[in-house]
């Protein structure tokens, strides 16, 4: 003992969160943590350490610093998109500490202990459900001077050679049991992404998703003051990005209710800056009333629409019930009329789902109006319905993520060739580039509108021009990259596409929209062309730092007749008016005279040069998925 210093000699018990973003908060290790300093014999016996990191830090570093700990016992939160780096490192800590316990939890090994332990490693266990109890117990277990882990339920480990499962754990229905990490001064505030979780649980069972099927339908919720006091602290405490983790946000009055108190610490702290939620599958005006209370206070918001197919035959079997179109039609005119964004998420391929539906359901959206449409790769997830019958389904996958995932995504079905997914993507590639970041918007309207064209013809004849290009061509060459290795696993790739496309190689992509469109046999129509100069200066700007696009071409029907700083003026007759309404928006509604500024600077960040790619990918997705606050207003002069 040093003079005046008492030596704190309990054994150390570090937790482990390889994220996907820098800088998250680490809520399951606090989670933890919290829970088990409530067992005096373990908080007695045991200290806490957090470590977080992103996966993108070199696996050497991260050993590095992890066997510089010097721990007793190593807790890992494993996900599909950091299970292969976690298994290294389980290598690395096991060969230079063979003593030490390990504890493997999470939705991406939990029942599955027969791959992921070794029958020679009696110190590694895997956790099955919910991890605060069970862990608590296993820690108190081990204080024992011969610990018997088979006593505690809700783990997986082998002995002599054999596997053993313990029965299962009951969920915990009391979640005020579980102390705040927040509140309890667990969570530091070094963290700029901050997570919270207001109740656990989801009633839906869908196919593709681990949610439902862990939960078994019921949700349990935390303390209504509880929730109130983490936001309120999350706000003075540098959170900039909420994420909210709930399942169904929306689906509970209280929700509203929430959603005011984070909107009131907007305009108290100016924090936090940005809410991700996934929202309530059928109860959609009352999310978009919680996305107008976000918008109103000036947080950067977006209501999301989980719709995954609109194929009949998909959603039968995954179990999945939407919102019906009409009842969607409805809520896009409520959200156009007050200014808000909505993007919708869907699934390629689902089991039932044809090229042919996937290529007209993306067409139904956009004929209703969809604002974004995001279409994720199906990851096919450990211990969900899909899963379980994935040969029944004659589901085909390949690898994707690199080394520090363990990513399996679907690229065949029954119904579904390998061929026709690249196709599939492709399709949607131009989806991206065209419709939502709204660079033919009001020429589509105008077509489809008059039975010329249809959404899906647009959008395969833009993937037929870019066959006909070169393949050094940048944005081709991207998409075929992305396609080829996989890359649109990770969000980030459709985020660093429209950072191509609007900031990059924004001249390229006009030249590309110019020529595809003067090929098209409609090209012809003069309404078609003005349409078309509307939309090359409707085209929003990803970064308030990108320099205003100088056109190389003559306008026939708008005339430009002065640019400063972040807007435009124009010149559109007033014959025009009806067709602006229907594809820009206007300030005010029904405009004055032929003039108008056209104001590009909205709620955008600049460029920001110094930091990653990366991190300018994830906020470039972010904010076409809120494209509502980055869409320029088109400002009428009354001259």
């Amino acid at each position: 003992m040093t003079a005046g210093v008492l030596l704190d000699t309990r054994k150390v018990v570090t937790t482990v969160e390889l994220s996907v973003f820098e800088r998250i908060t680490p809520l399951v290790s606090g989670y933890l943590e919290a829970y088990a300093s409530t067992d005096p014999v373990v908080s007695g016996q045991f200290r806490f350490d957090k470590y977080t990191t992103s996966i993108k830090t070199p696996l050497e570093t991260v050993a590095k610093t992890l066997l510089a700990k010097d721990s007793d016992v190593f807790a890992f939160s494993t996900y599909v998109w950091n299970i292969g780096l976690v298994r290294k490192l389980l290598v690395l800590l096991r060969q230079a500490r063979p003593d030490v316990h390990i504890v493997l939890g999470g939705p991406q090994v939990m029942h599955h202990g027969l791959r992921y332990l070794d029958p020679s490693d009696e110190r590694m266990v895997v956790c099955n459900g919910e991890g605060e109890a069970t862990f608590t117990e296993y820690l108190h277990e081990l204080t024992k001077p011969e610990p018997d882990l088979t006593t505690v339920a809700g783990l997986t480990m082998y002995r002599d050679g054999q596997l053993v499962t313990t029965p299962e754990r009951a969920r915990i229905k009391d979640l005020e049991t579980i102390p705040s990490p927040f509140l309890s001064g667990l969570i530091s505030d070094e963290y700029s992404i901050s997570i919270i979780e207001t109740n656990r649980g989801c009633p839906y069972h869908c196919g593709f998703c681990f949610w439902g099927a862990a939960t078994n339908d019921r949700v349990y919720r935390f303390d209504e003051q509880r929730v109130r006091d983490e936001l309120t602290w999350m706000a003075r405490n540098g959170t900039l990005f909420l994420y909210i983790a709930d399942a169904n946000w929306g689906m509970l009055a209280r929700d509203v209710e929430f959603s005011e108190h984070i909107a009131s610490l907007t305009r108290e702290y100016r924090l936090p800056n940005v809410v991700y939620f996934s929202s309530a599958k059928n109860k959609p005006h009352a999310v978009t009333k919680i996305t107008g209370i976000f918008q109103e206070a000036g947080l950067v918001a977006s209501q999301p629409v989980s719709m995954q197919t609109l194929e009949p035959t998909s959603l039968k079997i995954i179990a999945r019930d939407n919102i019906k179109l009409d009842a969607f039609g409805s809520v896009q005119d409520d959200l156009r009329d007050r200014g808000l964004s909505s993007f919708i998420e869907l699934i390629w391929p689902l089991p039932g789902e044809t090229l042919e539906t996937f290529q007209q359901g993306i067409g139904t959206l956009c004929e209703r109006d969809a604002h974004t449409i995001i279409s994720y790769s199906h990851l096919l997830l450990n211990n969900t319905p899909i899963y379980h019958n994935r040969d029944k389904l004659r589901l085909v996958t390949r690898p994707a993520g690199g080394e520090v995932a363990e990513a399996q995504i679907v690229i065949g079905t029954e119904q579904v060739t390998p061929d026709e997914f690249a196709e599939g993507m492709r399709y949607f590639y131009a989806v991206h580039a065209v419709h939502n970041t709204r660079s033919l918007r009001a020429t589509a309207k105008y077509l489809t509108g008059k039975g010329i064209t249809t959404f899906p013809e647009l959008f395969s004849g833009m993937v037929e021009y870019w066959r006909g290009l070169p393949q050094d061509d940048a944005i081709v060459s991207y998409v075929e990259r992305s396609i080829r290795d996989a890359l649109f696993y990770d969000v980030g790739n459709y985020g660093l596409f429209v950072h191509m496309v609007l900031h990059e190689h924004r001249a390229l992509f006009t030249r590309h929209l110019r020529d595809f469109v003067a090929a098209q046999p409609w090209w012809s129509d003069p309404t078609a062309r003005a349409l078309f100069e509307i939309d090359l200066l409707n085209r929003p700007y990803i970064y308030s730092s990108t320099p205003l696009e100088e056109f190389d071409r003559p306008f026939e029907t708008v005339v430009v007749t002065a640019g400063s700083g972040r807007s435009r003026t124009v010149e559109l007759d007033p014959s025009w008016h009806e067709e602006l309404r229907r594809s820009v928006r206007l300030d005010p509604l029904v405009p004055r005279g032929p003039r108008f500024v056209v104001d590009y600077k909205r709620l955008q960040y600049p460029y920001m040069a110094g930091q990653s790619i990366d991190h300018n990918a994830n906020y470039c997705h972010g904010m076409i998925e809120k494209i509502e606050n980055i869409a320029p207003i088109w400002r009428s002069t009354g001259v």
